[in-house]
């Protein structure tokens, strides 16, 4: 699977194009009257502009869409995943901590930019010392090194993976 969808939200324009370039010729076509309510009555018969649709400029922007998933942001992810792996990595060798917890700080890292909040330290990692605190902080690269897009995309991934298990004591 690609995310696909993203590189459309990021080009409205050009998806708006796309889709405009059926719909904008066939509105020419269609007979038709809106109510009140702004709902359509179609007046004249129009299967035929369905039955053997041109869909070539679609099928163009389609291609411009996963051409830009494959080469931008799949290339990004990877990236963030490689960072993330590193980052975990560089925590374990800090403090032995279950993953789900390392997860957790890696999230509130990547949502408050590269940095843990007093509130979420003394709501879940009141344990660490300082120095430990800080050795995190410093190993933690993903969140400085990804697009702000990709990193909050992330951290909401990280948060709906963990969400039932977010009280402190579930991870102790």
């Amino acid at each position: 699977m690609f995310p696909v969808s993203a590189v459309m939200l990021k080009n409205p324009a050009d998806y708006d194009a796309s889709l405009e370039a059926f719909s904008r010729p066939l509105l020419q076509q269609v007979e038709y009257i809106l109510d009140k309510m702004g709902q359509m009555t179609v007046e004249n018969e129009t299967a035929c502009w369905y039955q053997y649709m041109d869909m070539t400029a679609q099928a163009e922007a389609l291609y411009e869409f996963v051409n830009k998933t494959i080469e931008e942001e799949l290339v990004e992810e990877l990236s963030f995943l490689a960072n993330y792996d590193n980052t975990k990595k560089a925590i374990q060798d800090i403090i032995d901590m279950p993953d789900r917890l390392i997860d957790l700080f890696i999230q509130q890292c990547l949502q408050n930019n590269g940095t843990l909040s007093v509130r979420k330290r003394s709501a879940y990692f009141d344990f660490l010392t300082g120095d430990e605190l800080t050795a995190m902080v410093k190993s933690n690269p993903a969140s400085r090194m990804v697009s702000r897009s990709l990193a909050k995309r992330w951290a909401n991934r990280l948060s709906l993976k963990n969400r039932p298990n977010f009280s402190k004591n579930s991870f102790l």
